[in-house]
């Protein structure tokens, strides 16, 4: 009988079945080497990485203590009490005891106290409470020499606490030295009288064994000499070298590559069987099996509600302990919750109480023995605690309610998404009082959200600085706005066939600030942050509108912002827009990053079918810098998608880039959108962008944003 598929029969069939052999076993080599060598590579950048933010957070750790002894002469030298006793004819060296050299055995937040005249001499000194006899500077070394030397001119001017590391006669230690003077007001004494404290903390196991756990650095460790090629030269504030810091490499690459080889040994074994296989069979099995081995995949958180105490009740608690004169120290922590807003604008007020009784039940099994938790009202919540171990509690209890609500929390059949912002700030009552330790972990909450929400943030002094500089430029937009200091400019959008300027992107400028031009990037997170960002917005789109409606045939692209887009009368706003400008809503394009449209799916898909309901195109910018994914490009069905210039300005030296611009553009074309790519720069990625089949494209290389008179001059060069 003739058998039509025998290889006998087949003119060419040994030939194609030694060569579909040979590519098998090749196959099966490559595949092997490209698992190991991938899973070495893997492995390898990951421990350098890992090196790498040791190495930082090792300089971090470091940095920490010279800021907690820098904070501990301010805590302590700014004192109207040690003003009194310490600029006067003779010295109470009982107080001084009391106050200062008993404060090693109570809390080990320091190991010496010492206080220098004006020429820098020792007075008084407390090491380890113990007296400290010796008069000039000789014990402290030369770190401290080193920071007076450089500093005496503004120390005895009242200016700055100074810090650093220095090596005593006891071993290698963090030294503060500041001016003692009054919380308010200047220093006022005859001559050149100056009395200066000095605070010490000398390095120890127990310090680097905190610093270690507090950071994340395994069996961190000081030795005199260089250990290894990561050990970390620890240097005084002389320049003197003083020994080095080393620490044990995690080598979480090595780790999960030995975690994951079992793995890969059977994706090896099953990959060569199912070759084999496929070999064994013929020729055409092994073409269907490797047609059929081909498919896509998809890429798919005593008050009425939460009976917690409230604000009054966690307040009054903390004044009756520092009525007693309790020295402990105390920290608070502050929690507002992320988003809590869109829970009640999407699922009603209902659901939102339903979220803070669920997070309030969570959180009051989550506070440690001792401590106190309150909500202080809205989405906000405080705890505190104290004790020797009150920091190390406080920063526990936040990483738990951070792992909380990083998993969706389940309120009947609906499952609710919510972070958090967390400050926490420690103190004892007699440093500071109850209101400002409160005021001090907001401002570090603050700092928190405004760094990327879903984070902890300990209090330090620079924070408050930063907070007011916050408030300073809020004032200014605030400001700026009512005084019409603002502008919009406007980019060229340029049509990739044509090269002509078919539409523009408006962008705000500050061009009229009175203490000078600052970008974007410095105010706008700031407005959205404030809630100025609605009226910013506006302004934007208003002026936009205004300046285009003459140029019929030039539509216009504006940003919106996620805060913009949360509120639930935005689409009327955008609709009364067009209304007073007449400016025709099919010219119109509003742009939303997908970064929002995840994070709040209902509300985006709500929000975009309005807005396309009055006629405006919606695009979904800065495609390629999130978790981009098919499902929600069909299910939001978005006019245009315009591609980041992160991944399009990258097609001229990145193979890697110009494939996925090439796919997103085939996407797009099967899902009917329009492609933008922005951030072109040269006219390499100007072809290549336009040969990928991108309809529209926008860049330096065509324009930089400018003012509406000269883009209306540029667009009429471009017309020609």
């Amino acid at each position: 009988m003739y058998l039509t598929l025998s290889w006998r029969n087949i003119p060419t069939a040994k030939t194609l079945f030694v060569m579909i052999f040979m590519a098998g076993i090749g196959l099966i080599v490559s595949i092997v080497a490209l698992l190991y060598l991938s899973l070495h590579l893997i492995s390898t950048k990951t421990n350098e990485i890992d090196e790498h933010r040791t190495a930082l957070s090792v300089q971090g750790a470091i940095q920490t203590s010279v800021n907690r002894v820098s904070s501990l002469v301010i805590d302590n030298a700014v004192w109207d009490d040690a003003v009194r006793e310490l600029y006067s004819p003779k010295l109470d060296t009982e107080w001084l005891y009391n106050t200062w050299g008993a404060g090693f055995k109570i809390n080990n937040l320091y190991d010496g106290t010492f206080v220098l005249d004006e020429h820098f001499n020792v007075l008084w000194g407390s090491f380890q409470s113990q007296p400290f006899t010796e008069n000039d500077l000789s014990f402290f070394g030369d770190g401290l020499k080193a920071l007076i030397d450089k500093h005496s001119n503004a120390l005895s001017k009242e200016k700055n606490i100074y810090a650093g590391i220095t090596r005593t006669r006891h071993g290698v230690a963090f030294i503060g030295i500041g001016l003692v003077r009054p919380m308010v007001g200047p220093l006022q004494v005859s001559g050149d009288m100056r009395r200066y404290l000095v605070i010490t903390r000398h390095l120890n196991p127990q310090i680097l064994s905190d610093l270690g756990a507090t950071f994340q650095i395994d069996h961190l460790n000081y030795t005199p000499n260089k250990v290894n090629e990561m050990s970390m030269p620890l240097n005084s504030s002389a320049g003197e070298l003083l020994g080095y810091l080393n620490w044990q490499a995690r080598l979480p690459g090595a780790q999960a590559a030995m975690a994951a080889s079992s793995d890969i040994t059977q994706i090896v074994t099953l990959a060569a069987a199912l070759i084999l296989l496929f070999i064994l069979v013929s020729s055409v099995g092994l073409y269907k099996l490797a047609r059929g081995e081909s498919q896509a995949r998809l890429v798919a958180r005593t008050d009425w509600l939460s009976h917690l105490p409230n604000r009054r009740a966690l307040i009054e608690a903390l004044e009756q302990v520092s009525l007693r004169g309790d020295i402990d120290v105390k920290s608070v922590v502050f929690i507002d919750l992320d988003g809590f807003k869109d829970v009640n604008d999407i699922y009603g007020h209902s659901v939102g109480d339903d979220l803070i009784i669920a997070i309030a039940k969570t959180l009051r099994e989550r506070v440690p023995p001792g401590g106190m938790l309150a909500r202080m009202g809205g989405d906000e919540f405080a705890m505190t605690i104290g004790g020797d171990r009150a920091e190390a509690q406080a920063s526990a209890f936040a990483g738990a309610v951070l792992d909380f609500l990083n998993a969706p929390i389940r309120l009947g059949d609906r499952t609710i998404h919510i972070s958090a912002s967390i400050g926490i700030a420690s103190g004892t009552l007699i440093e500071c009082t109850s209101s400002e330790l409160f005021r001090r972990a907001d401002i570090a909450m603050y700092h928190a959200k405004m760094t990327g929400k879903g984070r902890v943030t300990h209090y330090d002094a620079e924070l408050n600085s930063a907070r007011e500089q916050q408030l300073a430029l809020e004032d200014q937009i605030r400001g700026g706005l009512e005084r019409d200091e603002f502008d919009v400019w406007y980019q060229p959008i340029i049509d990739a066939r044509s090269q002509k300027m078919t539409s523009v992107e408006a962008l705000v400028r500050w061009p009229r600030r009175p203490q000078g031009e600052i970008g974007p990037d410095a105010f706008i997170t700031i407005a959205e942050t404030s809630g100025l960002i609605y009226k910013l917005g506006q302004f934007v789109l208003h002026r936009a509108c205004s300046d285009l409606e003459p140029f019929g045939d030039l539509k216009l692209s504006v940003n919106i912002s996620p805060a913009q887009f949360r509120d639930p009368e935005f689409e009327d706003k955008v609709a009364n827009v067009l209304d007073i400008t007449h400016f025709p809503a099919n010219r119109l394009q509003l742009e939303v990053t997908e970064t929002y449209v995840l994070e709040n799916p209902e509300r985006a898909r709500s929000a975009i079918v309005n807005l396309k309901a009055l006629g405006t195109a919606v695009a979904l910018d800065d495609f390629g810098t999130g978790y981009s994914s098919i499902g929600y490009l069909r299910r939001f069905n978005f006019d245009t998608i315009k591609i980041d210039k992160s991944l399009a300005g990258l097609v001229d030296n990145d193979e890697q880039a110009a494939a996925l611009v090439s796919g997103t553009v085939r996407i797009a074309n099967a899902l009917g959108m329009a492609v933008v790519a922005e951030g072109v720069e040269n006219e390499k990625q100007m072809k290549l962008l336009r040969l990928a089949g991108c309809d529209q494209l926008q860049g330096f290389w065509f324009s930089q944003p400018m003012p509406i008179e000269e883009i209306i001059e540029l667009r009429q060069v471009r017309q020609c």
